[in-house]
């Protein structure tokens, strides 16, 4: 009982912490540059709702109140029809306005930013070309323990398996290179079934009725997702009897033309989750020593990331294993400076992710499934039982997330002030308060309409399956 209300504990608090941090940075950056404008601000708020506690410093109130989810950072003249308020928003001049609304979203990359280094500099960064996986904890009651898997274990084999789907280089005039695969890309699919590891896509083209099987392929070396997804085909080979899975990367080698890099912990995760409910081999390091631990997984719904027949990269719920250990890379300590730009590196190119998901989703080439607000803390409070790195890190991906979002042309959008302040610098005159507040409620009900559609699919999606 205690070690529940523990948990539920630390699950509020993860959500709590991260998502109030996410909308006190972008608030911040918004205050900070207002004040250094000149703006006046009447009032600098962290939550919603009744307020828990103030003061008044100067012309600025500052309160706490008492929903952490959200924030207010009331400056003076942006209100329809004020907008020749003393000292206000819209008396100053335009680059001023703009720096004020960028401002927010800036925060947001800089908080993405210190979460990475921290995580960096505290929890360390991957080994550069280690492809070693080590469980780094176990939960309690879950098969893993059960079984008598330890936290420091390096999982070396999973039944056997050695290898992953990565290819790590193709035979010139091989078959997969007349196929068109190529280094650095990564097999997802082979015609009807997920695979993660050569002998399931051996077994998946000698199982073959056709000719040549579509195989659904990820280059990581594409400039975006839209064109990473491939589907590719493999000719299908001879029913023969593969004992070993060593057996099979060979005859890969062989007779596709194929070398696969070592196992991974991606691959790891993903042999699991297609293997509900099996007994699985693990193959450990533990003090020096190699041993062999069965475990059976679990069966729970989850999103499970796939390629539909059209090549549209997804993720349908679906009944997944897991055995219940939290994975990690080699890792090793970084400095300061070192972490500073790993920072850097992880807040920009989350950023880049953001947007090219987007785009993905407008050409049709990703599913849209986007998670509202209660999936978001459905998540947290998930990680929170991995530990808190893992929050940490969602939280940097969120703050990313939101980055973005506020550049949404729409209201309340920051986006939105953006577009005012350019369209009124074109048209050099102001927009009539009517219209901009015809235009404000427009979008804001149209914000409220799809805040309680993604309400409504996450509870959905919680009831039927027990996650968003």
């Amino acid at each position: 009982m205690i070690e529940q209300i523990g948990s539920i504990a630390n699950s509020i608090a993860a959500v709590v912490v991260v998502l109030g941090l996410c909308i006190y940075a972008h608030e911040l950056g918004h205050f900070v540059a207002a004040k250094l404008s000149g703006m006046h601000v009447k009032e600098f708020a962290f939550g919603l709702g009744p307020v828990l506690f103030g003061f008044q410093r100067g012309e600025t109130r500052y309160t706490l109140r008492a929903v952490p989810f959200g924030g207010l950072n009331d400056i003076a003249g942006m209100e329809p029809g004020q907008r020749d308020v003393d000292r206000g928003f819209y008396t100053r001049p335009r680059w001023m306005q703009i720096v004020t609304i960028v401002a927010g979203v800036f925060m947001n990359v800089v908080l993405a930013m210190l979460i990475f280094w921290a995580i960096a500099v505290f929890r360390g960064v991957p080994v550069a070309g280690s492809e070693a996986t080590f469980i780094s904890g176990v939960l309690p009651n879950q098969p893993a323990q059960a079984a008598g898997l330890q936290a420091d274990d390096q999982i070396l084999a999973v039944d056997g398996n050695t290898h992953s789907l990565w290819i790590a280089s193709v035979h010139p005039g091989s078959v997969a290179q007349q196929a068109g695969l190529k280094e650095d890309c990564w097999i997802l699919k082979a015609g009807p079934h997920d695979i993660s590891v050569p002998s399931d896509l051996i077994a998946a083209l000698m199982t073959a009725t056709a000719e040549s099987v579509p195989v659904a392929v990820v280059n990581s070396r594409a400039s975006s997702i839209s064109e990473a997804i491939q589907t590719l085909r493999l000719p299908s080979l001879p029913p023969a009897q593969v004992a070993t899975p060593a057996a099979a990367v060979r005859l890969a080698e062989q007779d596709l033309g194929l070398t696969f890099a070592p196992l991974d912990q991606n691959t790891i995760v993903r042999y699991i989750s297609t293997r509900p409910e099996k007994f699985l081999a693990l193959t450990l390091l533990r003090n020096g020593q190699q041993i062999v631990q069965t475990v059976q997984s679990e069966a729970t719904w989850e999103r499970f990331e796939t390629v539909t027949a059209q090549g549209k990269l997804t993720a349908p719920h679906r009944r997944v294993g897991r055995i219940g250990v939290i994975l990690s890379p080699e890792t090793r300590r970084a400095g300061v400076i070192e972490g500073l730009g790993y920072g850097v590196v992880q807040s920009v190119g989350a950023v880049v992710s953001v947007i090219d998901i987007l785009h993905a989703m407008v050409q049709r080439t990703v599913a849209v499934e986007p998670a509202g607000p209660v999936g978001i803390i459905a998540m947290m409070a998930t990680q929170a039982k991995v530990g808190w790195a893992a929050v940490l890190s969602l939280g940097g991906i969120i703050s990313a997330n939101l980055a973005v979002i506020n550049l949404f042309p729409i209201p309340p959008f920051d986006g939105f002030h953006l577009v005012l302040i350019g369209y009124e610098g074109i048209l050099r005159r102001r927009v009539g308060p009517r219209h901009e507040t015809i235009v404000r409620l427009t979008g804001i009900i149209l914000i409220m309409f799809l805040f309680a559609w993604l309400v409504a699919k996450d509870v959905t999606n919680l009831i039927q399956y027990g996650t968003p």
